[in-house]
């Protein structure tokens, strides 16, 4: 999505070229903005991993393997800071008064989103971008874990109806986590992952 617009603005200005430009023109590849790499450098990043949880994420010692849970409820700074400390400084800031569970709060580390409401930590999002790979659940699903593997560590439930697309939830409950495909079939491939509320228009 973050190509479309120099691939626009290169087609204007194609069109604007004489003819007898358009043939040295079309033998340059199209120049795209680079997409920036994940950085994953907070203090800690070295000796915790953050695990994706129904109920908020779970940061593991990676020496000890004791985990603590950042739980939904917890207050905004709290979150940001706690999230911070392995993934580095928050990316951005948004906010959207017009999401199906109400007005929300947004902060972006990479592929990593975490939801506020009331300055309450109440959701999180994990897209198919930059830094993705950093995150999985405890059993090791993630964003490109297939179909047949993630249902060989956990339950994997398809919502048949959703407007989403290919939606589904690891295990059921007010703890499952949420999430899609980008197609059907045992060979599909995860795209998002989410927990708590969300900014869905369903």
């Amino acid at each position: 999505m973050r190509k479309l617009p120099a691939l626009v603005l290169l087609a204007l200005l194609a069109a604007c070229k004489p003819a007898a430009d358009k043939s040295a023109a079309d033998d340059r590849p199209p120049v795209v903005p680079d997409v920036p790499e994940a950085k994953l450098d907070g203090p800690a990043a070295a000796s915790l991993a953050v695990a994706l949880d129904g109920a908020g994420l779970r940061f593991i010692d990676k020496t000890s393997g004791k985990a603590s849970l950042l739980a939904f409820g917890t207050p905004r700074k709290q979150a940001e800071e706690a999230l911070a400390r392995v993934a580095g400084v928050v990316d951005d800031r948004s906010d959207n008064d017009e999401c199906g569970a109400g007005p929300m709060q947004f902060s972006r580390f990479d592929a990593m989103t975490l939801n506020f409401q009331d300055d309450k930590f109440v959701g999180w999002f994990l897209g198919d971008e930059a830094g993705a790979e950093f995150y999985s659940t405890v059993s090791g699903i993630g964003i490109g874990t297939t179909r047949a593997k993630a249902s060989a560590s956990a339950t994997v439930v398809d919502h048949k109806d959703s407007t989403l697309g290919e939606e589904f939830s690891l295990g059921t409950g007010d703890a499952a986590i949420g999430g899609m495909f980008a197609e059907s079939g045992k060979d599909a491939k995860i795209e998002a992952l989410f927990a708590g509320a969300n900014c869905f228009f369903r």
